[in-house]
């Protein structure tokens, strides 16, 4: 049974303070196991919103103000503005959620496998959101940048740390 180095003070007192890490009360595993939770959770939810976007689906081919509709792509995608800002977010929030288990899992058992499902996982997203798109909705290549920031900026910041150990 774990015990708390220095209990906190009372929350009611400092509420955001309470909440905080703090390395001489929690343990490194205590936040490790937090960050996959939350890593988990942002995945399955932007999984889901990604195979299933806001205002759901076109179910039947019809025409609205003189487009035509396509069963089974998404309503969103109409708007296109505002259907590529989402699945750039979207995209962006899945694939930093990925990275970040990614990195937190390292060292672990059955690294191998979790990383297999995750880059399964990552080709399922990819493929289920070319699925609901309406043609000509998103340019490929915003989704493909969104997907690589996270791991380009986590690259580039180690790659300057160790220029400025060397300097």
């Amino acid at each position: 049974m774990a015990t708390q180095l220095n209990p906190p003070e009372d929350a009611s007192h400092d509420f955001y303070a309470y909440y905080r890490f703090n390395p001489s009360r929690d343990t490194p595993d205590s936040a490790r196991n937090t960050l996959l939770v939350v890593g988990a959770l942002i995945a399955a939810a932007t999984f889901q919103a990604g195979i299933n976007p806001p205002g759901g689906v076109w179910q039947d081919k019809t025409t609205v103000d003189g487009v035509t509709t396509h069963p089974g792509k998404a309503i969103l995608g109409s708007e296109k503005a505002k259907f590529t800002i989402f699945l750039f977010c979207n995209t962006l929030a899945f694939s930093s959620s990925l990275q970040m288990i990614t990195y937190l899992i390292i060292g672990c058992p059955f690294y191998f496998e979790v990383l297999t499902a995750i880059y399964s996982m990552s080709f399922t997203y990819g493929f289920s959101i070319a699925a609901v798109e309406p043609p000509g909705a998103v340019k490929s290549g915003y989704i493909a940048i969104a997907f690589i920031l996270p791991y380009a900026v986590r690259l580039s910041h180690q790659m300057l740390k160790k220029y400025k150990k060397r300097g």
